[in-house]
């Protein structure tokens, strides 16, 4: 009966140490098993299970996967609890900004963009642009054999643009620093272009017969933005972005008009190339504030 009893007893005594244990899964999936002595925000410490009394380690949880519990409990501790997806580590922080294109004067035109975060990583942004609030860019061109006349573009309009801002988390501002922002990162983001303008154009009559015409051209384009947004001190910010896609107008491809008479268009706020509709791009840096969320009343 005896040596019944005794296999018995070491299975039973195998198996209640079996689950006695904690057990750390890093995310290259070796095991640890331990005995959990705190979890906290930043590190878990632990003592190892061959040596429980030996010295106390530790991990961060960036490099855990998940813990297993001695009660069966078990803890994602990287994927559902990550600190940077958790919203109540950014409490405080703006939520709202208001962006100027730094190069958008430089070409012909002025945007202004509002950008509100809806969520850890995800926000959206709308824009403003005035056609002809910059740079009156000079046209050119060969009158007769004495010389060469010239005009202004003078181009008025207005355009618009909405998207959806996808950023990706973790982000640091600089290298190691643990300092991210929830508007902070590097993101992609479909947007939609709608506008309208006129601007001068020289309009060849035949032989030295030019005229000065005024077409309107109205566009669109949908793209997809990248970029990457750095927030400073919760006050400031800059934003870098190039996109791609399709874009549609009404520019004649006429090659009477002397000037934007070929295949491609400029539309300010982005750039055709080949026969409408045709690809899409356009680039861009910002540079903006952070507004203060309105109080909340009790």
């Amino acid at each position: 009966m005896k040596y019944i009893c005794l296999p018995i007893f070491l299975l039973l005594t195998y198996t209640f140490s079996a689950h006695s244990q904690d057990i750390i899964v890093k995310k290259n999936n070796t095991l640890v098993k331990c005995r959990i002595k705190e979890v906290g925000t930043e590190e878990i410490k632990y003592l190892l299970w061959e040596d429980l009394s030996g010295p106390i380690y530790g991990i961060t949880r960036d490099q855990v996967k998940s813990i297993k519990f001695e009660n069966g409990k078990k803890d994602q501790t990287s994927s559902a609890n990550d600190p940077l997806k958790d919203p109540e580590n950014y409490i405080g922080q703006k939520t709202k900004a208001l962006k100027f294109d730094f190069i958008g004067p430089l070409i012909g035109y002025t945007q202004i963009s509002y950008e509100k975060s809806t969520s850890v990583g995800k926000s959206y942004e709308l824009s403003l642009g005035i056609i002809g609030l910059g740079k009156n860019s000079i046209i050119q061109y060969s009158y007769n054999a004495s010389g060469f006349q010239e005009t202004k573009k003078s181009p008025f309009g207005v355009f618009v643009s909405g998207g959806y801002k996808f950023n990706k988390l973790p982000d640091f501002l600089f290298g190691r620093t643990r300092f991210t922002h929830i508007l902070q990162g590097a993101y992609a983001k479909p947007v939609v272009y709608l506008g309208t303008y006129n601007e001068n154009k020289l309009l060849w009559k035949g032989g030295s017969d030019y005229v000065i015409d005024r077409p309107n051209t109205v566009f669109a384009a949908l793209q997809v933005e990248l970029g990457k947004q750095w927030v400073f001190g919760n006050d400031m910010l800059i934003d870098w972005y190039w996109g791609f896609g399709y874009g549609f107008d009404n520019k004649k491809n006429n090659s009477q008009y002397l000037v934007d008479g070929d295949v491609s268009a400029f539309n300010y706020a982005n750039s055709r190339i080949g026969k409408s509709p045709g690809l899409s791009l356009s680039f861009g840096i910002r540079l903006g504030l952070l507004l203060k969320d309105k109080q909340k009343k009790d």
